[in-house]
């Protein structure tokens, strides 16, 4: 228990952010919230009382046995002690089975620590040889009997597990395919009988025994894990340098807490009590081993027959609405999941971020963090083809003070809006934060261990700000800090009431825009925080927030609006992380918004690593996260090298066609003073700005040819198929030949096809299933449409 002890607050001390430490402390807080108090009266008594209960059971067996087995030991009790914690945290208002799930993250971390105290348990002195067990004990049935109850559970427990897999590898959820489900319980089924075998070998007590049933469970969820992996491997191939290590990583730990969920049947079905009772009611051994075979054949035929994605929601249509250039968004789920119109066309939403009313910190006076917004902006952005601009906005400048709202910065989010929608593009208001708010380092601060000061940035106001006074010091970036963790964990919890604060704006912005079709959505929180307790709060309690959001919204608005739906920072960071879990997703028109940042300003690439994850497989990644809800990515972009940038450019866009879904670039301006900015001679955006002179620098050509390029604005029915290559562009205006290749089938509703096109030469496409072709110039390009029916096709080139 020493050993713990010392662990625990060693971590603490070591890591105040709370990332790698098992119990995160950020600075000299008294603990005040549930929140705060239940993992010192949950969390670690439990920790230690485990740990000394798998060491007394265990402490007889031989050094190497003994060293794997307490190493088990305290990762099954790191698991339960989270689970437990969570449960207390939170109850009753989260889902217990995602609460299990939510140990998942807890897994890798114990691995981690569990190598100390099952080092120091071989200091002790040598245990007695390890006793066998006679071949007497019924392992089959017990096997079958608890994945039984996993497979008739499945729909209520197993599907919170491996929601982001592939139909078709094995799994335990019935969300994931017959084939899959059947494979996975057969998985575990063979796991188990011999992973059972091995720890009553070594049990010679009944807590003994009770404590390896549920070991043996957890081996055979980690044995689940390595299978999936594979299975990953071969669909995926090796891809980048660390993605299967990242695989691993998340698939062991996922398999490792769904074994612990279960494994308290077969702890009780281990102990001798009860396996004598139940040989006596099936009448012998091979009595019970049949009966149970039968059960268990019977409950995987009935999951099996069960199995299969959960119904897709109705899309609602909207209300009807005056006639307007922009037609009002909703979305579509199912097997094609997309983004469409109010005549059902498919729109994709490509565009730009829009940073200019963002209330940054400034971090050098004198130097503006913002350029100043206006109309001209967004026709520049209407020449380069572009529909959407994704709007940053401030809870800082919405609600300077509780239930105050700023009328003067809303006009000018009104005027902004108003502006987009007159060039033809859509907004997607997102309420921005980087770094919890502008707050910076307080001057005379002693940053902990391993975190330097930092400076503000942007988000909530002051008085939603509930630090409890951790330090505001960054662990290798802005996004990881104590005083950030806490804030955000406070947030999530609802700490005096803060986040019903912004959720109550958020219905305040519904009513002033919900009845403008212009307005694609909302997106409720940039990047989210992952807090202290992550993924409980980075996924189940962001979820909650969500939950609230749209609620709010949909009772103030006049009509149904996107919601864009953004996982944690973490996704940013890494290029994958589990989808926040909500009744929201329930929504018919709710869009998941991950940032695809793969190889370009990830945790791999800040810290020079190899490739975590690749911008193919993160599409792939966003996909599966997705289910049947369209995908949008609301940020992405490269810097560094121009060469290197070039080519994942191109690599970014060919991805975003053969997906066919839409994105917003990071970003349209940046100031010189912008705190993301660092001190730089340009300004960071598609837009540079010469910090020097003032004036703007010509456009990056490959960049301008890719986010500009030919795309169909709207198309009928659904896209089967999309390619746009984009031609040359000497001095930075369009110039050379498009290449543009589409499919389609039209499922019903509006007709009209329209496709943009850059550059000056009038396009001339070739089109089957299409009537009626004309082309329209406009600034920066043309707008070519026509009538598709059926099946339909057009190339340019």
């Amino acid at each position: 228990m020493g050993a713990v002890l010392v662990l625990v607050a060693a971590g603490a001390l070591i890591d105040p952010v709370g990332y790698f430490a098992l119990l995160g402390m950020p600075g000299r807080v008294v603990p005040a919230a549930r929140w705060q108090i239940v993992p010192l009266v949950v969390y670690v008594p439990l920790l230690l009382t485990g740990t000394a209960w798998v060491v007394a059971a265990f402490g007889h067996l031989g050094r190497r046995a003994r060293f794997a087995t307490v190493w088990a030991g305290f990762v099954l009790t790191a698991v339960v002690a989270k689970a437990a914690m969570s449960v207390a945290a939170t109850a009753p208002e989260l889902d217990v089975a995602d609460l299990l799930w939510s140990t998942s993250f807890t897994v890798p971390k114990a691995a981690l620590y569990a190598l100390v105290p099952a080092a120091v348990t071989l200091l002790a002195r040598t245990g007695e040889r390890e006793d066998v067990e006679p071949a007497r004990r019924a392992h089959w049935p017990v096997a079958a009997i608890s994945v039984s109850a996993v497979a008739v559970t499945g729909m209520w427990v197993a599907s919170h597990w491996s929601r982001d897999l592939p139909d078709g590898l094995p799994s335990a959820s019935p969300q994931g395919g017959a084939a899959g489900l059947l494979a996975g319980l057969v998985t575990l089924f063979l796991a188990l009988v011999r992973t059972q075998r091995t720890f009553a070998r070594r049990s010679r007590t009944p807590s003994g025994a009770f404590l390896g049933g549920w070991l043996a469970a957890l081996w055979a969820g980690i044995v689940l894990g390595a299978v999936q992996t594979a299975g990953l491997l071969i669909l995926d191939g090796p891809g980048a340098p660390l993605q299967t290590p990242a695989a691993l990583w998340i698939r062991l730990g996922e398999g490792a807490s769904l074994g612990v969920a279960f494994g308290w049947l077969p702890a009780l079905l281990a102990l001798p009590a009860t396996g004598r009772a139940f040989r006596r009611a099936a009448g012998g051994a091979s009595a019970a081993t049949a009966l149970t075979l039968a059960v268990a054949v019977a409950a995987m035929a009935g999951a099996v027959a069960l199995a299969g994605p959960e119904p897709a929601p109705v899309a609602r249509r909207p209300a009807a609405v005056q006639e307007t250039e922009l037609s009002p968004l909703r979305a579509v789920r199912g097997k094609r999941p997309r983004i469409v119109d109010s005549e059902g066309r498919q729109v994709l939403l490509r565009g730009v971020n829009v940073n200019q009313l963002v209330d940054f910190y400034a971090p050098r006076p004198g130097v503006p963090a913002t350029l100043p917004l206006g109309e001209d902006d967004f026709a520049q952005m209407a020449a380069l083809g572009l529909d959407v601009v994704r709007l940053g906005v401030s809870w800082s400048r919405v609600e300077p003070g509780p239930g105050r709202y700023d009328e003067g910065y809303l006009r000018q989010i009104d005027r902004a809006v108003a502006w987009a929608k007159r060039h033809g593009l859509y907004t997607v208001i997102d309420m921005h934060q980087d770094g919890w708010s502008d707050l910076p380092t307080p001057a005379g601060t002693s940053c902990p261990f391993g975190t330097s000061p930092m400076d503000g940035y942007d988000g909530a106001p002051a008085w939603a700000t509930k630090a409890d006074g951790a330090p505001r010091c960054q662990f290798t970036g802005r996004d990881i800090s104590p005083a950030g963790n806490r804030a955000f964990t406070n947030f999530y919890y609802d700490r005096d009431g803060v986040q019903g604060r912004l959720v109550k704006a958020w219905g305040m912005l519904a009513a002033r825009f919900g009845d403008d079709p212009a307005v694609a959505g909302f997106d409720p929180l940039n990047e989210p925080g992952f807090g202290e307790q992550a993924p409980l709060t980075s996924t189940l309690l962001l979820g909650r927030f969500y939950d609230r959001v749209l609620r709010a919204i949909r009772s103030a608005e006049s009509r149904p609006h996107l919601l864009f739906a953004e996982p944690s920072i973490f996704w940013s960071g890494t290029g994958f992380d589990a989808i926040p879990r909500g009744s929201f997703r329930s929504d018919p028109d709710v869009v998941f918004a991950p940032h695809l940042y793969a190889e370009s300003i990830t945790m791999d690439a800040s810290l020079g690593l190899p490739v975590m994850t690749s911008v193919e497989h993160g599409f792939a990644l966003a996909r599966r996260a997705a289910g049947d809800m369209p995908v949008w990515s609301g940020e992405w972009g490269f810097w560094g090298d121009a060469g290197s940038v070039a080519g994942r450019l191109r690599r970014y866009a060919r991805q975003e066609d053969d997906s066919r879904i839409g994105g917003a670039f990071w970003v349209w301006k940046q100031a010189c003073g912008d705190p993301q900015n660092g001190v730089e001679p340009t300004g960071n955006g598609l837009n540079n700005l010469d910090c020097a002179t003032g004036r703007f620098l010509r456009r990056d050509a490959v960049a301008e040819q890719e986010i500009s390029r030919a795309y169909p604005r709207a198309a009928p029915g659904v896209l089967t198929s999309l390619r746009s290559l984009p031609g040359g562009r000497p001095g930075g205006k369009a110039a050379g030949p498009q290449e543009l290749a589409l499919t389609g089938k039209t499922t019903g509703g509006g007709c009209e096809l329209d496709i943009w096109v850059p550059g000056e030469d009038r396009p001339a496409p070739a089109v089957t299933g299409i009537e009626r072709i004309e082309a329209r110039k406009t600034e920066g390009g043309w707008r070519v449409t026509g009538c598709a029916r059926g099946s339909y096709r057009l190339t340019i080139s």
